[in-house]
């Protein structure tokens, strides 16, 4: 975060880790801040997650998945985050569920080249990182058990044991590569202490 720039934040981590809730409980401490997700954020990234993400049985190569979701990236990017972040549209700051970070642990674990996901990325955002990334881990085991009897499921979401445990190593993987911006927060506690611990490092940088 620079003196001219608005913070961004993004919420990131497997199916099943609590986000969706733990959003619910942060937009109240975050006034003034525009909340978005991806894929989606704009009508466009919106017709996009119906398309790619929400079609259950829908075949789609891993690699049309990840360019689909950066063409929706870079329009959220340049129509909304950035203008947001530069004062020429209203808001305190960002605050998204997703980024390209998703893509490197989701389509990465479908075998698409993180190196290639990584380069692309760069070019569908401009390279624009976040301030902080709240990354919510937890043992895939315990994340599927939790999306049981859900009916808000994707196909990711259905998805084998094993490729969740590869979603999580590769989000491990960013930790240790962006450790500057990245916090894990361990989300086996209740809804409660997570909430707390969201709190705490966003007070930490200033941002409530």
């Amino acid at each position: 975060m620079t003196e001219d720039r608005k913070p961004f934040v993004v919420i990131e981590g497997g199916s099943g880790v609590g986000k969706t809730t733990a959003v619910k409980g942060i937009k109240p401490h975050l006034e003034g801040w525009r909340f978005l997700r991806e894929p989606g954020g704009t009508e466009f990234g919106e017709l996009m997650r119906i398309a790619v993400q929400e079609h259950k049985d829908l075949e789609i190569d891993p690699m049309a998945t990840f360019m689909a979701y950066s063409a929706s990236r870079a329009n959220l990017v340049n129509l909304e985050i950035l203008p947001i972040l530069t004062g020429i549209k209203s808001g305190q700051g960002v605050f998204l569920d997703r980024y390209w970070f998703s893509s490197y642990a989701y389509q990465g674990s479908e075998m698409v080249s993180k190196a290639v996901i990584m380069q692309i990325s760069r070019d569908a955002t401009g390279g624009l990182m976040p301030d902080l990334v709240l990354h919510f881990d937890l043992v895939p085991e315990l994340a599927v058990l939790r999306k049981e009897g859900c009916v808000d499921v994707d196909r990711y979401d259905l998805k084998e044991l094993s490729f969740h445990a590869r979603v999580r190593d590769a989000y491990l993987e960013l930790s240790t590569q962006y450790p500057e911006i990245w916090k894990v927060i361990d989300a086996s506690r209740s809804q409660e202490q997570v909430l707390a611990d969201c709190l705490s490092v966003l007070r930490e940088r200033g941002m409530v």
